[in-house]
């Protein structure tokens, strides 16, 4: 019994011991930081160039984004909080920069003693800026040209058994104002959607969809970056029409008999015009100078459909036989 007791409290001495060990580990530590942190450090930290201010004509011509190196003397308190900050400095070109012409080409050019001010008031005045290098930044500009060009939809569509467009798909807008260096968008004829994939469609389509962004669109501003996709989706149905054939350019010299006089048209719309569409929105016209500069003993039969609530027809026989009495 007092051997068991003697045990506990050992652990229990044992046990307050290394809390307290472990208390005076983490302020140890907690003063090494906060004593080094309070120490003087020069570093060099390097910051993305971004611009504002560039006139909507001009374009920077520049395969990658330029960056400054600063080098700054501060306490270790303010170099840790850089860390977590975003490192960009955003160049006013028309305060911080000034134009020149070199060999036929413009340049923007920035020196660095000119955005040692900027750099002061993005670092505070707790940091000693050293030095920032490079000392001279040049930024070639181009003069933007513009031009239209169409919008190509990129898509896969499919309706549900019945159900179809009249009218079709649609985009808004149809085309756009593309801007950039002349020698760029002297290349591009066409700008394309991103891919648009539905299946089973039986209600009408109304969705938005970026323009896609390839490599040669890279350098490019778009007038806009999104279409809108479009289209009234019906139920559908096929009717048929016996559709009389009308024989044009027959000299009066000349009889023709011609078989079949009638042809089966079958035809493709919406449900809700099924009634709307008579047999008279078709006809069926063959040409006869057109059979005899063929030398052909047959007719070919032309199907005109004059009805704008048809969304497809067709005719059930591609031939109409003749004879010249």
């Amino acid at each position: 019994m007092l051997h068991n007791t003697r045990l506990q409290f050992g652990g229990l001495l044992k046990s307050k011991k290394l809390r307290v060990f472990g208390v005076f580990f983490i302020l140890s530590l907690l003063i090494l930081v906060v004593t080094k942190l309070s120490e003087i450090y020069i570093e060099t930290i390097s910051f993305s160039v971004e611009y504002k201010n560039l006139p909507d004509k001009n374009l920077i011509i520049l395969d990658s984004i330029p960056k400054v190196d600063v080098t700054m003397s501060t306490y270790g308190f303010n170099l840790l909080s850089y860390y977590f900050k975003d490192k960009k400095y955003e160049l006013d070109l028309e305060k911080s920069a000034h134009t020149t012409t070199a060999t036929h080409r413009n340049n923007y050019v920035w020196l660095a003693h000119t955005g040692m001010y900027d750099f002061k008031q993005l670092l505070g005045k707790n940091v000693d800026i050293i030095a920032v290098k490079p000392d001279t930044l040049i930024l070639p500009f181009g003069t933007l040209s513009s031009k239209r060009v169409p919008i190509v939809l990129n898509s896969k569509i499919n309706f549900a058994p019945g159900y179809n467009s009249l009218y079709g798909i649609s985009i808004t807008p149809d085309s756009i104002d593309i801007m950039g260096a002349k020698k760029d968008i002297d290349k591009i004829y066409e700008v394309e959607t991103k891919s648009l994939i539905l299946d089973n469609i039986k209600l009408d389509i109304d969705v938005n969809i970026d323009i896609q962004n390839k490599d040669n669109l890279k350098k490019i501003k778009m007038s806009n970056e999104r279409v809108g996709v479009f289209a009234k989706v019906e139920k559908f149905t096929e009717g048929v029409f016996d559709i009389p054939i009308t024989i044009l350019n027959v000299p009066k010299a000349i009889e023709v008999n011609y078989f079949p006089k009638q042809i089966k048209v079958s035809y493709y719309l919406s449900l809700s015009n099924y009634k709307e569409v008579t047999s008279s929105d078709f006809s069926i016209e063959c040409d006869y100078d057109e059979a005899v500069k063929s030398e052909n003993f047959y007719f070919t039969p032309k199907l005109i459909v004059n009805s704008s609530k048809v969304k497809s027809a067709r005719l059930k026989q591609n031939k109409v036989e003749y004879i010249i009495k």
